[in-house]
């Protein structure tokens, strides 16, 4: 993409996975901190807590892209013509 709309548009992306990342973050730390006012925290608590985090963080980040791939990858599982095809 190398039209300004393109840059402007993956800038946006870039942005909105960025504040998404950190809205997770906040999030994570919040389960974690009141979890911790609640009972003692076992290691257990915080490797659950935290492995969920991560994992969130990494499907938020990719996911974007998973769709963008399936658009792209769409024409060759269903063509992008009528049925019948063209006359």
């Amino acid at each position: 993409m190398g039209t300004q709309l393109g840059n402007i548009l993956e800038s946006v992306l870039l942005v909105f996975r960025w504040i998404g990342l950190i809205i997770l973050t906040i999030a994570s730390m919040a389960i974690l901190i009141s979890e911790s006012t609640k009972s003692k925290l076992s290691p257990g608590k915080v490797l659950a807590v935290a492995g969920s985090a991560i994992v969130a963080a990494v499907v938020f980040w990719i996911l974007p892209t998973l769709v963008n791939y399936a658009r792209v990858d769409s024409d060759t599982i269903i063509p992008n013509a009528p049925i019948g095809g063209y006359r």
